[in-house]
């Protein structure tokens, strides 16, 4: 097809990432003719993998929840038939949270987790059983009055105990990208009842394969999928959208589009030659997007005794002041910033570690990503004591590099930040300044992770597929 020649669809989807792919998905099994365009060479978004000196490594995404039955990962999913491709197991525990005084292990049986919480901490035994029971529970009016609410507070509300609602908020702070002084209780609750009571969910094979089937299913109901390509801009013509423009000239058509990538890069490039943009695009400048992260990549050689359970995501805590920790990392003093994640492949060959980190700049990743690795990789081994002796290979991705690879807005790693001062925002993402444009992803949603991305996807196909039937 000549650049001069555009093609015609019923729907361009910018951005492969899950978000996009479930909102292809759907839409290319309705019958609608839909290409997802994607900067990257692989689909996926955080939800890729790579290989390396012989080693597969799940780049970000380290296992999923909210695949349970009912559950609607579960359910999305099963709709569109990627559980017909891909092997989905779930690893038992989920987490481990490690702090100095105790550990935390969170089964995918709920009561087990409640019981033996309720040993360490007899004097919280009714709170332990009041707090999971409210995650499970806990209906929209509840919520509705936590609006302005943090996570702190709903922790504070069932225990007394500082050392436990530290450490219960740790994996909310890794997943989440704030403490829990500063992060909405509604989100913190979904990353309780999504990662952690329902979690541990994991695709055979490498998180990559899921991606994969997503996309396999929208070319079957003949969907394109195209990598190496980056839309430049949006076009409209008068307050409808009409197509996109990629960066080598070529023109795509269609009175659908959906924005499954960075809201920022959305308002300040792909959409600069709409109208009445601007005061969004100012709004959008003001809001604070989420922290990133800062990811090590280890090989091993082999098995060893004192290595961790496969498929675990062991959390360290070695700190119970979860905002000192957050103020160490927004100085990039990661030395003393005492919170991190590690998770032994199911493979046993590889490690994925992640901490909490700011975007800081380009420069000043070039300068120091090299220490940090280091540094962090010294955490690991303290505690994998054995592991020094058997890594072949290491190598770390910055915030930088998670910008580079899917142009997510300084490498945020949950979209905005989502406290509660900017829920309402958030929220009202969602409009659009265009008749026909559509968003989707987590910049969207108060939601987080693939639950987040896979629920906005299915809302986004549900809008367009309504107005469509209404037209």
């Amino acid at each position: 097809m000549s650049k001069t020649d555009p093609s015609t669809y019923d729907a361009i989807i910018i951005g492969a990432g899950i978000s996009g792919l479930v909102c292809g998905g759907y839409l290319a099994k309705a019958g609608m003719k839909v290409v997802v365009v994607e900067q990257h060479d692989k689909p996926g978004g955080y939800f890729t993998s790579f290989k390396r000196k012989g080693f597969l490594f799940d780049a970000a995404a380290h296992s999923f929840g909210n695949y349970r039955a009912g559950g609607h990962v579960r359910k999305i999913l099963t709709e569109i038939g990627v559980d017909e491709i891909v092997t989905i197991k779930r690893y038992d525990p989920s987490d481990v949270i490690i702090s100095p005084d105790f550990t935390i292990t969170l089964w995918n049986d709920m009561q087990q987790t409640v019981g033996d919480l309720a040993k360490s901490f007899p004097k919280e035994k009714d709170n332990i059983a009041r707090f999971f029971n409210f995650l499970t529970t806990a209906n929209q009016v509840e919520f509705v009055r936590l609006k302005d609410k943090t996570f702190g507070h709903l922790l504070r509300s069932f225990f007394e105990d500082t050392r436990l609602v530290n450490a219960l908020a740790l994996p909310v702070f890794g997943n989440g990208g704030l403490p829990p002084s500063r992060i909405h209780a509604f989100s913190g609750a979904k990353i309780y009842s999504e990662f952690l009571i329902d979690g541990g969910y994991y695709v055979e094979g490498g998180i990559q394969n899921l991606p994969n089937a997503l996309a396999r299913i929208i070319r079957q109901n003949n969907g394109e999928l195209r990598c190496r390509r980056l839309v430049k801009s949006i076009l409209s013509k008068g307050r409808s959208v009409t197509g996109v423009e990629l960066e080598n000239g070529e023109t795509l058509l269609s009175s659908y589009v959906v924005a499954a990538c960075d809201m920022t890069q959305t308002y300040t490039a792909l959409l600069r030659e709409s109208t009445d943009n601007e005061e969004k695009a100012a709004r959008i400048s003001t809001m604070i997007p989420s922290l990133s992260t800062f990811i090590l990549y280890i090989g091993i050689d082999r098995s060893f005794e004192g290595l961790t359970q496969p498929g675990t995501n062991i959390w360290h805590l070695t700190d119970y002041d979860l905002d000192q920790t957050y103020s160490r990392i927004m100085k990039c003093d990661f030395d003393r910033s005492c919170a991190f994640m590690f998770r032994v492949s199911p493979d046993l060959r590889t490690i994925l570690a992640f901490m909490t980190a700011p975007f800081a700049s380009v420069q000043f990743w070039k300068e120091n990503k090299k220490k940090t690795e280091e540094d962090f990789l010294r955490k690991i081994e303290k505690a994998i004591p054995e592991l020094k002796r058997h890594i072949v290979y290491y190598d770390g991705a910055t915030p930088a590099t998670l910008q580079r690879y899917t142009l997510n807005h300084q490498g945020a790693a949950f979209g905005w930040a989502k406290m509660p001062s900017q829920t309402a925002d958030i929220i009202a993402g969602k409009r659009s300044p265009l008749q026909g444009l559509y968003f989707a992803g987590h910049w969207t949603s108060i939601g987080f992770g693939m639950p987040g991305a896979c629920y906005s996807g299915h809302d986004t196909a549900r809008r367009i597929l309504r107005t469509r039937k209404n037209q």
